[in-house]
């Protein structure tokens, strides 16, 4: 039985108790571009705005989701490969429990799910639509057809989802706010900082 040495440390990975570069720049980076689709998304959902307006906002709103479902994919692998750091000390005194540490990580997890269903169903509304997978005029994938049921289940998804992912993100912030001005511990500041 030969025992291995730990891996050699690397401010690019994450550790026990933090996030490397990689993840807090994954975060960020996915974090911009998701809310930039969002944005833009419920914008043309409930903005009732006039053609010429809409259509380069479609535009920018299709080019950031394939983006958010590149990167966010690529995020999705690296912290599957890295796991979750531990969260930070539970703390009676601020009531950190650990049902308030699993309900984080399910937000973490719907979060993580919705980088992927949001611009999937979005794709799947588009090409089962019939129509071409383009960005910027750009034709990425040409339409093959339209399946009305595909398209259909896509348009459900992507139009009920973002109810749901706002509140994930209310969570989000909350939770994160609460552990910096409340607890007062280190969990806001290791996803800045290492």
């Amino acid at each position: 039985m030969t025992d291995t040495a730990p891996a050699p440390y690397s401010p690019l990975r994450d550790v026990p108790n933090g996030y490397g570069l990689i993840s807090r720049l994954n975060h960020w980076i996915t974090a911009g571009v998701f809310l930039g689709a969002l944005t833009l998304g419920l914008l043309l959902g409930y903005g009732e705005l006039a053609r010429e307006t809409a259509a380069p906002m479609m535009q920018w709103h299709q080019a950031l989701g394939l983006l958010v479902l590149l990167w966010g994919g690529w995020r999705i692998l690296w912290r599957i490969a890295q796991g979750f750091p531990h969260p930070t000390s539970e703390n009676p005194t601020t009531g950190t429990s650990k049902l308030e540490h699993m309900v984080a990580r399910l937000v973490h997890i719907g979060l993580l799910a919705a980088t992927l269903a949001l611009p999937l169903s979005g794709l799947l509304m588009v090409l089962a639509g019939g129509h071409d997978l383009g960005v910027f005029g750009l034709t990425l994938v040409p339409a093959s057809g339209e399946i009305e049921w595909l398209e259909e289940l896509g348009e459900e998804v992507h139009e009920a989802a973002p109810i749901f992912v706002l509140g994930l993100l209310i969570l989000h912030v909350g939770g994160a706010l609460k552990h910096q001005f409340v607890d007062r511990d280190d969990t806001l500041r290791r996803m800045i900082r290492p």
